[in-house]
Parts: C-alpha cells; sequence; structure tokens
C-alpha cells in the first residue's frame, strides 16, 4: 500500500542524513559488557564514568554505527545513493515484496553530535545533543502476501491482519547523572531528555477481504498518522509527493523545533561480589506530541476486479480467495483518501529495556550475559548475548561471543576498546559473520568511536595529598565492633 512507500521514503530520507552527518551508533550488545567507554550512558546511565577529569567527543569522531536485519535491501539502497542514482518505483516495490516474507524490518541509528562528560565529587555529570532515527515494520501474512506480492497468491476471507508500523525521527538534548556508593557496591543513574521531532509515520491499520452480495471487497480500520514536510507534485496526477522536498524544505524540516516531547532513562548496577554484578535499565521511557507537518491518512474500500481472482470455499464453508497473476499494489494507491487530517497526535517512543550479568573468572577474563527487549507497539523483539571479555596489556579490551537479534539466530559479536592517555577509541560489530558469510547472516551492523580527555594533567581531588591546603583524611569504616576495616570493591 502506499502508506509503507511513504514509510519506506521517510526512512530513506532519514538514512540519508544519517549517513551524511556521519551517525552514531545504535546501542549496541557488543558493546553493552564493556562499561567503561565513553558511551556506554547510552545502554544504562549507570555506567556513566570518566577516568579523567573531563571527557569529549563531538561528531564525526564521536562515532558511526548503522544496523540492520535486511542485508540485501539496504546494502541496494546503498549503492544507488553512492552512485547518485535516486532508488525508483521498482526499488520501492523490492522492499514492499521483503516485507511480506520477514517476521519484522528493524532499522535504527543514532547520531551524536556533541558528548561532554565531568568528573565530579559528587559524581559524574554529562551533556549530550544526539540525532535518532528509527523504523520497523511488519507485513508478514497472507493478506499483505495477497496484495503486494507478484503471482498466485491466496488468503482467507473475513480474516482480519495487522499492519504496524513506525518510523521516527528526532533531536535529543539531555542531562545525565551517575553515583557510585562509597564501597563501590551499588551505581545508579538517571539521563532527563527533552526531545524535537523531525518527522514521524505511525500505522494502526488492519486490513481484511470481505463478501459483500457478492462482491470482495479490500477494507482497512485505523490510519496512519504522519508528521513529514510535503511538496508539491510536479506530475498531473495531482497530490503531493513525500520524495519531492526541495532545499527550503530540507532545512525546514532538520531545524523543525514545534514537536516536543520528554523523556527519562533510568538504571542501576549492584555488585554482589567484587567478581559477580547484576545490571538493569530503561532507555527512552518518553513520548513526543507531533504538531508540524501533519498528514495522517486513511484507506476507501477497494473493490477487487472480478476477473483478478478465483474463490475457493472449504467443506465447512470458509472462503479463501486467490489472485491470478495480478499487482493490486499498482492500483490501490488510489484509494488513499485525499482529506488529509491536520489533528495533533501524541505518541511513545520505541522503549529498550537491557538486562546484564557478569562474573569475573580472573583479572583479565569475564563472562557476560545481556539481555536486550525492545518495546513498540505491535513490534516488539528481544535479543540475547553471551561473551567473553578479556584485557590485555596496554588497555586492549576485547569482547566476543554469540548472540540472537530478533529473529536473526547467528550473530558472532567482535567489540574492540583502547584506553589510552589521550582518550579512548572503539570498534566492532554485533555480527562479524554478516561480513564473512552474509549469505547465511541476516543482520549486519558497524561501530567506531573516538573520546578525548581534556585537561588531562590536571588534579582530581582523589589525588589530593596532605600538604594541599584542602587535603581531608579518608573516613575508615568498620564492620561493628570488631574492628575490621571494610575495604571498597574495586572500581570496575
Amino acid at each position: 500500500m502506499k502508506f509503507f512507500v511513504k514509510a519506506k521514503r521517510i526512512a530513506v530520507f532519514v538514512l540519508m542524513f544519517a549517513l551524511t552527518t556521519f551517525a552514531k551508533a545504535q546501542s549496541s550488545l557488543a558493546f553493552y559488557p564493556l562499561e567503561d567507554h565513553f558511551s556506554s550512558s547510552a545502554f544504562n546511565p549507570a555506567f556513566l564514568t570518566s577516568p579523567k577529569k573531563f571527557t569529549f567527543s563531538i561528531a564525526p569522531m564521536g562515532g558511526t554505527t548503522i544496523g540492520y536485519n535486511n542485508q540485501a535491501i539496504i546494502k541496494d539502497l546503498l549503492s544507488q545513493i553512492l552512485s547518485g542514482v535516486p532508488p525508483g518505483d521498482d526499488y520501492y516495490r523490492e522492499v514492499l515484496e521483503s516485507l511480506t516474507s520477514k517476521n519484522m524490518f528493524n532499522q535504527s541509528i543514532e547520531s551524536s553530535l556533541l558528548s561532554f562528560t565531568m568528573r565530579t565529587n559528587m559524581g559524574f555529570f554529562n551533556f549530550r545533543i544526539k540525532e535518532t532515527e528509527s523504523f520497523s515494520a511488519s507485513a508478514k501474512g497472507d493478506l499483505m502476501s495477497f496484495i503486494l506480492k507478484e503471482g498466485i497468491q491466496s488468503t482467507v476471507t473475513e480474516k482480519i491482519q495487522d499492519l504496524p508500523a513506525q518510523a521516527v525521527h528526532f533531536r535529543e538534548y539531555s542531562l545525565g547523572y551517575s553515583y557510585k556508593s562509597a564501597m563501590n557496591r551499588f551505581y545508579a543513574g538517571i539521563r532527563t531528555k527533552l526531545y524535537f521531532g523531525k518527522a514521524a509515520m505511525y500505522s494502526s491499520l488492519s486490513g481484511s477481504v470481505n463478501n459483500e452480495s457478492g462482491s470482495y471487497i479490500l477494507k482497512t480500520n485505523g490510519n496512519v498518522n504522519i508528521s513529514f514536510p510535503e511538496a508539491e507534485n510536479k506530475k498531473d496526477t495531482g497530490g503531493t509527493d513525500i520524495t519531492k522536498v526541495s532545499g527550503t524544505k530540507i532545512v525546514d524540516y532538520l531545524f523543525n523545533n514545534g514537536n516536543v516531547g520528554l523523556g527519562v532513562d533510568l538504571g542501576f548496577k549492584y555488585r554482589f561480589t567484587p567478581d559477580i554484578s547484576f545490571s538493569m535499565s530503561i532507555i527512552d521511557l518518553g513520548k513526543i506530541n507531533w504538531k508540524t507537518n501533519l498528514n495522517t491518512r486513511k484507506f476507501r474500500d477497494f473493490k477487487l476486479p472480478e476477473s483478478s481472482y478465483s474463490i475457493i470455499t472449504d467443506e465447512i464453508g470458509v472462503e479463501t480467495i486467490a489472485k491470478f497473476d495480478y499487482a493490486y499494489s499498482d492500483s490501490i494507491a488510489d484509494y488513499l483518501d485525499k482529506n488529509i487530517d491536520t489533528t495533533s497526535f501524541s505518541k511513545p517512543l520505541p522503549l529498550t529495556v537491557y538486562a546484564g550479568f557478569k562474573f569475573r573468572l580472573n583479572p583479565k577474563v569475564t563472562i557476560s550475559l545481556t539481555d536486550k527487549l525492545v518495546l513498540v507497539k505491535g513490534l516488539n523483539y528481544n535479543s540475547f548475548s553471551a561473551t567473553a571479555n578479556i584485557d590485555f596489556k596496554r588497555g586492549l579490551s576485547v569482547s566476543t561471543g554469540y548472540s540472537v537479534i530478533g529473529d536473526s539466530y547467528f550473530n558472532i559479536p567482535v567489540a574492540v576498546f583502547f584506553k589510552k592517555d589521550f582518550g579512548q577509541i572503539y570498534f566492532g560489530t554485533d555480527n562479524i559473520a554478516s561480513f564473512i558469510l552474509p549469505s547465511i547472516s541476516d543482520y549486519a551492523s558497524f561501530s567506531f568511536g573516538t573520546c578525548f580527555y581534556l585537561f588531562k594533567n590536571s588534579r582530581t581531588r582523589s589525588n589530593s595529598q596532605v600538604d594541599y591546603p584542602f587535603f581531608k583524611p579518608r573516613k575508615i569504616k568498620r564492620y561493628g565492633k570488631g574492628g575490621r576495616i571494610a575495604v571498597p570493591y574495586p572500581e570496575s
């Protein structure tokens, strides 16, 4: 249906923008166990840390990550962008057909424009500016195959299929804070967020083919809430075309601040022993109120041409409609209601829940289990990883293992992390198998990033000496009346 074409064109436009602005990293399962790297608070605000007084990163050196679970389609898109050839109708038709063969399509990008972390006696503070884009859709089912795919397809009449889809792009300004107890056993963090929405598409459609007095009608319920600047179509067909956006419209789009929202990240970590810990976090608990560039649409009933199908009725009276080699998708777009609803709407953002368990085998090797649950209405999916983290000499750490990402079951995450005097460098992927054996691995991603320590030679309070004027002696904790000194856990 045309709303899927619009949804994909929104996602394509945002993806192109993110690529040209050095997109930084979706939260990655490969890097969750490496809690002390500079962007770890993207997974859990309790991980916010800085080995020096100030840590700073900025695009493009802040990092780049792209992750998606439909390699063939995205690879073709990137090749067309790099060759200067804009995607045509055949590409969008291929996208639609690919959606019907997968349980779900997911793609997400986060672009960190600026990040600044400060270490104080009260804890760690971080200010961050970030761009976020995500797209999720599910079109697998007999009804969507019947409409979109070529060749002979069939579906049961009166059977309702939901057609959930969601695309969202927003900018985030946030302030994060993390605290750790005196004994280094409990860590807690919070990040408050101010959102400015750029574009959105939320589908609440459901559909079925119904028999009405001998005629077979494709009926839909619900609508498609859209917030995106459209430009007038130059063709004689009239209406608007979301792909023909002028330069002025692009500037208005990027600096649009009319769609405001609030959100929060929450997280904690508890160390049962110096070698065993558990952590959990909630990311993007919030919503955006969409008030600008509103283009909410509905679909009118679509009568199937009588010459395009045949009816089969089984012994219990269940009707199955089978189409001949007929492309309904070529004409059904004409039944998009031309009346545009400009009523504002409010929608929650995709909510991510992380949980992690770590067990240190020895000072150099740690085993980590990580679970990631993404909550989107009608489009939830879960991921899990088991990794071994190895610390080498000279500040080098490597994490690798096995992961399940949604319905992709063959994934080998690899993350490499350097800690040097000037700052940090990390790079890796949630699935190195996608580069080695792309034919048997559906999910692909790549990540890298760099940060710098500012004024790295300045002293913090922890370096104070007795002869300094503001020196305060450390308070000694003891267990009960026995006099044993309570020793804090080593910093992890």
